[in-house]
């Protein structure tokens, strides 16, 4: 197996799934990046669009057009932050809390029907998890120290 088609498998899967997440997510008007956002504001709301994107490692504009959607969809309130004008938080409604209990209970329901047995997918986590350790290593000279293609040949 090269690196190569280990990336192309890496790729594929996760369109899959983002598909029919999004496929099952659809009916409570939220997609799988509403559904993060979601997730985040649960323990803590409100919470400004920079921290979202910083904590999703995302960019603030992608955050921000998940956000008018969410709204849209009467999810979340945007507002001003009175303290800091210069800061848009997000909070969750009644109806985003409805959206998110609906939302796990389908996804407890489609991950069981698309993820491996346990041993399996606990594999599967701990390599992906050692595999993103990796990309967050910092290059050594603007170059890994070890090249993910060297490993791979």
């Amino acid at each position: 197996m090269t690196t190569v088609d280990i990336i192309s498998s890496l790729m594929r899967t996760q369109r899959m799934l983002s598909s029919q997440l999004n496929k099952a997510f659809t009916p409570y008007g939220v997609s799988w990046a509403g559904y993060e956002i979601l997730q985040m504001l649960v323990p803590r709301n409100p919470i400004s669009i920079l921290t979202l994107a910083r904590e999703l490692e995302r960019h603030w504009t992608s955050i921000a057009h998940t956000v008018n959607g969410l709204e849209r969809s009467g999810h979340v309130i945007r507002y001003r932050n009175p303290s800091y004008r210069r800061e848009n938080l997000v909070e969750m409604t009644d109806s985003g809390y409805d959206a998110c209990t609906r939302v796990n209970e389908v996804l407890a329901v489609t991950a069981g029907a698309c993820l491996p047995d346990d041993d399996v997918a606990s594999a599967l986590l701990a390599g992906l998890g050692a595999l993103e350790t990796e990309l967050r290593r910092p290059p050594q000279n603007g170059v890994r120290a070890e090249s993910i293609t060297d490993r791979s040949m």
